[in-house]
């Protein structure tokens, strides 16, 4: 008898109702076993509901009724302008992607985030303190405006090391207030909502999309995101250098957006794609020749200038997709084949990096296969790199169900 622990469904109307009851009956029906005539309804354990274009109150309204047609035992939403599901990305769309698992062996706790400050000390509600295994992956979408995320996955990697992150920062337009995010019914206009997956192979894929210009340097002067000197060399020195050896459409590309990419690991003769964490030259200072970045960037670090564009992007995610998916020729649980995937890009990507549409859903779809996917366009994506969560920017964040 074949069954599916995993489904997936995107309707796209200007009427949320209908958009979600189509939803969940498609779900639903692939949810179904078929034997010898009869059908027997498997039990789903989590529901996420990717929702685009509908004004708070609608949400707040249709969200509540998830539950109830999937009969789902935990229902996470999250509202976006732009959605993915499948092999499609719908920017700026008004419909629902929805992604479902049936998991009898595994467990799945829910929880809505929020930072408290009392007595002067700040602390991350709603965390549990324990049954954290080591194979627990935590899925979680963050309201943009009051929740610092960099904070709670700071918390994780000194608290819960190994365990992975994966998700995003909701963008739901310029207001603030059009933001929401739903748990089990209740709706939120703050903090995250969560779940914890133990039980259930999970792997994930970070793509920066980068590619490194020049050099590796190691940082010889620096106080705190602001770095004086490479290998000896006034910081904006070495850019200067750099800039003019390059092509003239790299030249470009810099004019366009600079990068710098930290090692995660001073180990290592040679580095390569997936070896940075990229963060933005966010300021250059002509007086002084310092530039500032994105993160704070200590004495010794070995960092690397990178630049962004369709193709590298396109050719890293490729590569560590491929890479993942070489891993199955290993006898293991975790290597065997990806059954559902879940997706968090940038919304600086998509139609505003790539000239192929449903760039990263479809790439994931021709090397990973026909699964059950669903996603969003996020301001922010959490994903695992090195030994570390981090949260990232211009990047695809993908958790693989195995």
């Amino acid at each position: 008898m074949a069954t599916n622990n995993y489904a997936a469904a995107v309707c796209q109307s200007p009427d949320i109702g209908l958009a979600v009851t189509q939803c969940c009956m498609l779900v639903n029906e692939q949810f179904s076993e078929k034997s010898t005539g009869a059908v027997t309804d498997l039990t789903t354990d989590l529901v996420i509901a990717f929702v685009g274009g509908y004004p708070p109150e609608e949400f707040d309204s249709a969200m509540k009724r998830i539950g109830d047609l999937t009969k789902a035992k935990t229902v996470l939403g999250v509202t976006c302008q732009s959605l993915i599901g499948g092999n499609q990305e719908l920017e700026n769309a008004m419909g629902i992607s929805l992604w479902a698992a049936h998991c009898p062996d595994a467990k799945f706790t829910p929880m809505f985030l929020a930072l408290q400050t009392q007595d002067g000390r700040s602390e991350f509600s709603g965390l549990p303190k324990d049954g954290w295994e080591e194979d627990s992956v935590l899925i979680m979408l963050s309201e943009a405006y009051s929740f610092p995320a960099d904070g709670l996955l700071d918390y994780m990697n000194a608290n819960h090391p190994g365990v992975r992150v994966a998700g995003g920062v909701c963008d739901s337009g310029l207001n603030p207030s059009d933001a929401r995010l739903m748990l089990n019914g209740d709706c939120y206009d703050h903090g995250a909502v969560a779940v914890r997956i133990s039980g259930v192979p999970v792997s994930t894929v970070v793509s920066q999309g980068c590619r490194p210009i020049g050099s590796t340097f190691i940082v010889t002067d620096s106080e705190r995101n602001t770095i004086g000197t490479l290998g000896g060399q006034p910081a904006l020195d070495v850019i200067k250098q750099i800039y003019s050896a390059l092509p003239t459409q790299d030249q470009a590309r810099v004019e366009q957006g600079l990068h710098i990419g930290i090692a995660m690991t001073e180990l290592k003769d040679e580095f390569q794609y997936g070896d940075f964490l990229i963060r933005n030259v966010i300021g250059i200072d002509e007086e002084t020749s310092t530039i500032t970045v994105g993160d704070y960037i200590r004495k010794g670090r070995t960092v690397q200038f990178h630049i962004r564009d369709q193709v590298s992007a396109s050719i890293e995610l490729r590569s560590m997709l491929e890479k993942e998916i070489k891993k199955q020729s290993e006898p293991t649980p975790s290597n065997a084949p990806p059954a559902a995937a879940l997706i968090f890009t940038c919304n600086g990507r998509g139609s505003n990096l790539f000239q192929q549409p449903h760039h990263d859903a479809a790439l994931v779809d021709e090397i990973v296969g026909d699964v059950a996917t669903a996603g969003f366009f996020a301001a922010g994506e959490f994903g695992y790199v090195g030994c570390s969560n981090f949260l990232h920017g211009f990047t695809a964040s993908i958790a693989l169900f195995h």
